[in-house]
């Protein structure tokens, strides 16, 4: 009864419109665009890309692909960074189509220390549901998600409103997607599959691609580089021994994929997947998804969530000065170009609309930084020193005798402390001097930027990294006391490749691009946030922000006054 009614209500706005052009009331093509919504938005998060590269290798992008094409029709937020300061997968993808912060929205991490489980918890699992394409012990499920998304307001606004979710890693697509969505899919085994939470049975034509055994199509590919090398901006060495690939792959192009009856299933995953082919396979999948959901084909918008894993998986193995991220952000470029161009044709053109972003940026291989004589440094401050040492000294502070069981510290992450708070010599107020003192301890080491407790993220203020903390923070989930490494300082117990999860520049800084209907063409150097989309696609489908959502739509490429 709603969706009808809402229909209606659509089909009146258009007349409406329509009467007013043909009575000379004045409407521009600016404002008709804005008085109909898309047919479809498509969001395509890809994963670990930074801003940093739309700079360095804007020279050597093709003009069919997807930047060029943004540079001429389209819409570029220069100055777009991440606001929380753990900037991993998890929360990165739940920030953007909440329009909210981890502090809120309850996505603290891909796995965090659960107090009533006594063990870490992986973000989107959850064992009420199962999972539906293949056997399987990892079921999931956005139960965690503790605030809507924008597809679920527009699920909110008509049942009719088609939302999917599309990405290799389930934490990217079920985040994205939301709760109310008609499904997220993701790979596991090399499979498609998806979730008994969203629906019963994975749609016949996913079941074809798994019947299909579509990663074994890959064998005997190689991987080489799309450019002569002296075109490329990171210029190596490309044999080196701080670069971490996956099984069968050397440090140097061209890499070649296991032929037939060589390596394992997993083995062959890790090769596709962590190469450009991966994001074939993950496009490949999207066009069967709008084709045969038929997304933007009726009068109510439709909303596609994708996101690119292969670019973090690459990126994590060979760093963000390797020709292995150059050559695959080259080759995401003319990956998006040609989707783009795909829904040109099926849906129609000036008929959709496409954002880009990210989930966050990376840190440079830690031994490329020192050779640059930066203070890069690996794992710092390990977890098993913080357990023995700190221990000691909070036991020392506090008078606690050494033979009192239990530990005072309960556990420990790479960037966060929990203390058992139920323990007897915490008790009252030794509880928060005990936070305290960690802090202190923690913040006078030397690779440490700085350091806060439970009540220094609750009750007060201070700088952007401690905002950024206290975005992360959430009352319920966090540890006791957090901290930040310094600049080009990496946890982790990992000898090779790098990783992300800092406040700072190189991990905060992502693209953030739009397409398509209803978007100007212009490069704005506003600071905004990939938390911006949420507002900014609910603003197109005309319905209202998520719950959670606390940022402004992107006003300059929608073409509205500050004011709207």
């Amino acid at each position: 009864m709603l969706s009808g009614f809402v229909k209606k209500c659509w089909s009146l706005r258009r007349a409406v419109g329509f009467a007013a052009l043909s009575c000379g009331l004045g409407l521009t093509a600016e404002q008709q665009v804005q008085a109909e919504p898309p047919k479809l938005i498509v969001v395509v998060s890809v994963d670990q890309l930074c801003e940093d590269y739309l700079i360095r290798f804007e020279d050597n992008f093709s003009n069919e692909g997807i930047f060029r094409r943004i540079d001429r029709e389209g819409s570029h937020y220069t100055n777009c960074h991440h606001r929380h300061s753990l900037t991993v997968t998890a929360p990165g993808h739940a920030v953007q189509l909440t329009g909210a912060y981890p502090g809120s929205h309850g996505v603290i991490e891909n796995n965090w220390y659960d107090r009533d489980l006594k063990k870490r918890k992986y973000c989107v699992s959850d064992p009420l549901t199962k999972v539906v394409g293949i056997e399987s012990k990892n079921p999931m499920s956005p139960r965690v998600l503790r605030v809507d998304t924008v597809g679920d307001r527009m699920k909110l606004a008509s049942r009719q409103a088609k939302g999917f979710g599309l990405a290799i890693k389930d934490r990217a697509s079920i985040l994205m997607s939301g709760h109310a969505a008609d499904a997220a899919y993701w790979m596991e085994k090399n499979n498609w599959v998806t979730t008994e939470y969203y629906r019963p049975d994975l749609p016949s034509y996913l079941q074809a691609l798994n019947a299909a055994n579509f990663l074994d199509a890959y064998r005997g590919k190689q991987w080489k580089l799309l450019h002569p090398q002296a075109k490329y901006r990171n210029i190596g060495p490309d044999k080196n021994d701080w670069e971490n690939p996956p099984k069968g792959f050397d440090t140097e192009f061209p890499h070649d994929i296991f032929k037939p009856g060589e390596g394992g299933p997993d083995d062959l995953d890790d090769q596709v997947l962590a190469s450009p082919f991966g994001n074939e396979v993950t496009l490949s999948a999207a066009k069967e998804l709008v084709k045969h959901e038929e997304l933007g084909k009726d009068g109510i918008t439709d909303l596609l969530c994708i996101n690119l894993s292969s670019n973090d998986y690459v990126g994590h193995a060979f760093g963000p000065h390797s020709y292995e991220v150059e050559d695959i952000t080259y080759r995401t470029d003319l990956d998006l170009g040609e989707f783009a161009k795909y829904l040109d044709k099926q849906v129609g053109q000036n008929q959709w609309t496409l954002f880009i972003t990210a989930d966050h940026g990376v840190a440079p291989v830690v031994q490329v930084a020192q050779q640059l004589k930066l203070p890069a440094v690996r794992n710092p401050l390990p977890i098993d020193v913080i357990k023995v040492e700190l221990e000691a000294h909070l036991r020392t502070e506090l008078g606690v005798a050494a033979d009192v069981k239990p530990p005072l510290i309960e556990f420990v992450e790479d960037l966060a402390l929990y203390l058992d708070q139920k323990h007897p010599a915490l008790k009252g107020d030794r509880l928060p001097q005990a936070r305290r003192i960690a802090r202190d301890w923690i913040a006078k080491h030397r690779y440490v930027a700085t350091a806060k407790t439970r009540e220094d993220l609750l009750y007060g203020s201070g700088d952007e990294v401690h905002n950024a903390m206290r975005r992360m923070f959430h009352p319920q989930l966090s540890g006791d006391v957090q901290w930040c490494l310094t600049p080009y300082c990496v946890p982790g117990t990992s000898k090779k490749g790098t990783t992300h999860g800092s406040p700072w520049f190189y991990d905060t800084h992502v693209p953030l691009l739009a397409l398509g209907h209803g978007i100007k063409n212009g490069r704005f150097d506003r600071l905004v946030s990939p938390a911006c989309l949420a507002s900014t696609v609910a603003k197109l489908a005309h319905v209202d922000a998520p719950g959670g959502n606390v940022e402004t739509p992107l006003s300059e490429a929608l073409g509205l006054n500050k004011a709207e």
